[in-house]
């Protein structure tokens, strides 16, 4: 019937009620202006507004024209179209191919890394071999300064050659020219 009000229990199952919530509030200085005081009352919020239930509960009796059929959304399945099963199908064959891309690619990656890895160590190792080439060079160069040295100090030790003045000088001239004749 027509504009018919709905009995209590049969409301929750259409459309739910507000909640409201009652606060009591204490003296107060007003945020807004230092010089107003409001005094202690009850703050009332409504904390849910009314909203219409759009998941039944029990089954609706839906009119279809000369037979009446009852409607449970819950147990209602959806006829699936040979068409949307196709669609299905094919959207399953291209997440199976990406997953398989994926695991790929990630195989690849890690590859990628393990070599990654491989030239940074051997990195290291040239880098360490140079110090120690260069380090070596070092001592090289420390030894061979140290033999100059060495040497520099010893030489003074030996006798050197004596010199001959200028007139022993040319009498040996004078005998390698009488030698000759």
């Amino acid at each position: 019937m027509a504009s018919t009000p709905l009995e209590e229990g049969n409301m929750e199952s259409l459309r739910s009620s507000e909640q409201l919530k009652a606060y009591p509030v204490g003296r107060y200085q007003d945020p807004n202006n230092p010089y107003i005081m409001h005094e202690g009352h009850t703050l009332y919020r409504a904390e849910q507004s009314p909203r219409w239930n759009l998941n039944p509960n029990s089954p609706v009796a839906v009119p279809l024209g000369p037979t009446v059929a009852v409607s449970d959304p819950a147990q209602q399945l959806s006829p699936v179209t040979a068409e949307l099963e196709q669609k299905i199908q094919q959207q399953n064959q291209l997440i199976t191919a990406t997953i398989e891309q994926n695991d790929r690619l990630g195989q690849e990656i890690q590859k990628l890394q393990d070599e990654q890895a491989k030239a940074r160590e051997s990195m290291a190792n040239q880098e360490q071999l140079q110090q120690q080439l260069a380090q070596k060079e070092a001592e090289l160069a420390e030894a061979r300064m140290r033999e100059a040295d060495a040497e520099a100090q010893i030489t003074p030790l030996v006798a050197p050659k004596p010199t001959l003045s200028w007139w022993e000088k040319t009498w040996r001239y004078l005998q390698t020219l009488k030698e000759r004749k």
